[in-house]
């Protein structure tokens, strides 16, 4: 089991890393990185893919340290919330493999979590602060905290493994939230804080979840309630039982680095060329950053700065003839990622997507893709369904007038497409043009 001091320098450690100190990378990895392998071993049941979002995470604390700032909120919330983001990303990625794994471990996980639940209640240390506060909850909406927790999916599937109806899970999850927020005492005043904590815990509709990341993006508050949230809930971690670290996890950690360093050099050599397009493509992207400086993804911003010059290296704009008049990186949302896909829309106004990742589809569902013009009268439009991760192209005709922000996304659902003229399954990637023209 984990006894975490809670000494450990978070702040201090993320601005060494932002600085480019190595060390102090290497210094978070032999803190954590033993807890953070086992949250994510927890949820998938499988080491690879544990490994995985724990090289992730690392490789994206080191090139995003140098954005964190403490009034966004805490840096354990901080560090925590991407390892938590590339888990989700992953489990969907890989959606089909990890539920076939699953269907044979799903009532081991719910015994396995009625331990962990029983192990912190049995410890012999008293407890203080979080777990003291859990303790005073009915074990109904303990369980469901720490289930949902430990879950990648949604919250209907979570309720289903308890054998308990949506509603009542959902009760006891509100009812967990505002007792801590209550007790935990250093949340400030938000009327949807409940709502925040049950966002960061995962799970949510579409709906739902969108609502919350359109918080995020009005009121800085809520962002910080979020990174709060979320190192209130890595308590849950101290009762896991270590996972060895494999040396490959660390060397494939630092070839990563490596290679992000490389293709920063690159980066700066061409920019110094001043190679046509790119300089202003980067202008307009660091612009962008600025003016979101204080948005909990404020992260995000860098890596798609660095993802779209990459774009242009490997021939997303082949030629000047063809070069791009707008484009969009729509990746996941909610947090940082690589990008998912890159929408192109040339001189000639036809719109070019292509995919950057695979994604894995089950027989009975399809991508649709969506735009919207003007986010604030949620005016949809469906730009049709396509069922793999396949280079593809829209006419203008059917794209229409686009302009500077329109929001472009990826919905997952049922063959034949959303009926309602909207999206009604989970949004997988999303993101906003930007303007090269000028």
């Amino acid at each position: 089991m984990f006894n975490k001091s809670t000494s450990f320098q978070y702040e201090k450690t993320l601005k060494a890393c932002g600085k480019g100190q190595k060390s102090a990378l290497q210094s978070l990895y032999k803190h954590d990185a033993p807890q953070m392998l086992a949250l994510a071993f927890r949820i998938f049941g499988n080491l690879n893919y544990a490994e995985q979002a724990v090289q992730r995470a690392f490789v994206t604390i080191w090139k995003n340290a140098h954005t964190y700032n403490e009034e966004a909120g805490p840096a354990k919330g901080w560090v925590y919330s991407i390892l938590r983001y590339h888990i989700g990303v992953l489990y969907k990625q890989n959606y089909d493999n990890i539920q076939a794994a699953l269907q044979n471990r799903d009532s081991a996980l719910v015994e396995t979590l009625s331990h962990l639940q029983a192990e912190i209640h049995a410890s012999q240390a008293p407890h203080a602060g979080f777990h003291a506060f859990l303790e005073e909850l009915p074990l109904e909406p303990q369980s469901c905290l720490i289930n949902m927790y430990f879950s990648s999916g949604e919250q209907a599937g979570t309720a289903t493994l308890l054998n308990m109806p949506l509603g009542r899970f959902k009760e006891n999850i509100l009812l967990g939230l505002r007792h801590l927020s209550k007790k935990l005492g250093n949340f400030p005043y938000h009327a949807d804080n409940e709502k925040i904590g049950e966002y960061v815990l995962g799970g949510l509709s579409g709906e739902e979840e969108r609502h919350v990341l359109q918080l995020f993006n009005q009121d800085s508050t809520a962002a910080s309630i979020a990174l709060i949230w979320e190192d209130h809930f890595t308590h849950y971690l101290d009762q896991l039982p270590e996972q060895p670290l494999h040396p490959r996890l660390w060397s494939s950690i630092k070839h990563n680095m490596q290679n992000t360093e490389e293709v920063s050099g690159i980066l700066d050599a061409i920019h110094e060329q001043d190679t046509p397009g790119l300089s202003g493509l980067l202008a307009r992207l660091r612009e962008i950053g600025k003016k979101t400086s204080h948005n909990l993804r404020l992260w995000q911003i860098t890596s798609l700065v660095l993802a779209a010059a990459l774009l242009i290296l490997i021939g997303i704009f082949p030629s000047s003839s063809n070069l791009a008049r707008m484009i969009a990186i729509l990746s996941a949302p909610g947090q940082n990622s690589q990008p998912a896909w890159v929408v192109k829309i040339n001189q000639a106004g036809v719109a070019q997507f292509k995919p950057m990742v695979q994604q894995g589809i089950a027989e009975n569902l399809e991508l649709e893709v969506w735009t919207q013009s003007n986010t604030a009268n949620h005016d949809y439009r469906s730009l049709g369904t396509i069922k793999s991760s396949t280079i593809f192209t829209i006419s203008p005709e059917t794209l229409g007038n686009v302009i500077p922000g329109q929001l472009f996304q990826i919905s997952l659902e049922p063959v034949g497409g959303s009926t309602s003229g909207k999206p009604t399954g989970s949004i997988l990637y999303q993101g906003r043009l930007i303007d090269l023209s000028n």
